[in-house]
């Protein structure tokens, strides 16, 4: 289990998790910081990991990518000008991200077979001006639930069960 809290502006942490049945929880409190959360690779996969990063402030950066089976991500974020970037390359991701704030970017992608249950996203934003891209791929399940409350928020969706060409993330 890892649990990290960053409190106050302009700070920078970056983590990588090798095996499963891994906890990562990141808090963070303030403006204009950086994650960066590396979890597994191509060649050593981690499951049955867990990640939790929650976010008040604005001018954020989160990036995952993470490479396993069975993996849970939940992101939260309650500020504005922030960016959350996910590669999720697994079988079963689950993956949720909740936004409370307008001008945020989300770059959201799930890869890989998907297993039997497939790929999950939880998408849900309220406020304005807020960009979404979310992708999937998977050769079984692969579900995408969005919600969006608010003016001048731009949605991209692709599905796939082949390959994406030029993936966003």
């Amino acid at each position: 289990t890892v649990g990290v809290t960053q409190t106050g502006d302009n700070n920078s942490a970056q983590y990588n998790i090798n095996g499963s049945h891994n906890s990562y929880t990141s808090t963070v409190t303030g403006d204009n910081n950086q994650t960066q959360l590396t979890v597994g690779t191509a060649n050593t996969a981690s499951s049955y990991n867990s990640i939790t990063e929650s976010i008040s402030g604005s001018n954020n950066l989160i990036i995952q990518n993470v490479t396993g089976g069975n993996v849970t991500s939940n992101v939260s974020i309650n500020g504005s000008t922030n960016q959350v970037t996910t590669d999720l390359r697994s079988a079963r991701g689950n993956a949720t991200i909740a936004i409370t704030g307008g001008n945020n970017v989300i770059n959201a992608e799930q890869t890989d077979v998907a297993g039997a249950n497939g790929h999950v996203l939880i998408n849900t934003v309220n406020g304005n001006y807020n960009s979404i891209t979310t992708q999937q791929q998977g050769t079984n399940d692969t579900t995408i639930n969005l919600s969006t409350t608010g003016d001048h928020n731009t949605v991209t969706v692709r599905q796939s069960n082949t390959t994406i060409v030029n993936p966003k993330t």
